[in-house]
């Protein structure tokens, strides 16, 4: 179960890092019972939906005390270039996290998972739209789970929600 905080501390945290047209609407406290290696996908999940450093570096801890490994990373761009940058992104990312190692099973696992994630996604239209998102991979001694979620837009006053998750056996 993820331990909870101090409610003064968490918003602390999250008024130093707001913007100046930034406000914060709420808190939710979140918390999760792991019950099998294969629920990778939904912490990968749950660590790609954090909104900001603090969040994120507490989640991993957390990950880590499971004894698992997890990475996360920002990407943007658009839609024409974006697919090249996540999957560069994902693999670098992985590697360089330890999350995952050079050997042929370690990677086809990646990048299956990855393409899974980046297939569901990146939206398929005509129109050039501009995508930002969070790269989430969360590893378990067989599984692997990538989730990105991010916004996207065909205009600026347009963005909305998006989300993708892969999912695949080491």
């Amino acid at each position: 179960m993820l331990e909870k905080r101090e409610e003064s501390e968490r918003f602390a945290e999250a008024v130093e890092e707001l913007g100046e047209d930034e406000e914060i609407l709420g808190t939710l406290e979140v918390s999760y019972d792991i019950r099998q290696e294969s629920q990778v996908g939904r912490v990968a999940v749950l660590l790609a939906a954090t909104t900001n450093k603090n969040e994120e570096e507490y989640l991993k801890e957390q990950i880590k005390r499971l004894g698992w490994r997890a990475v996360a990373t920002e990407v943007g761009g658009l839609v024409g270039n974006i697919s090249g940058k996540l999957t560069r992104s994902l693999v670098g990312a992985a590697l360089n996290g330890n999350v995952v190692k050079k050997t042929g099973s370690e990677m086809h696992a990646l990048m299956h998972a990855s393409m899974e994630a980046i297939n569901s996604f990146l939206p398929t239209c005509l129109l050039e739209a501009s995508v930002g998102a969070k790269l989430a991979i969360v590893r378990s001694k067989k599984w692997i789970g990538v989730a990105i979620i991010g916004d996207s837009a065909y205009h600026a006053a347009a963005h909305h929600d998006r989300c993708g998750l892969g999912v695949m056996h080491i």
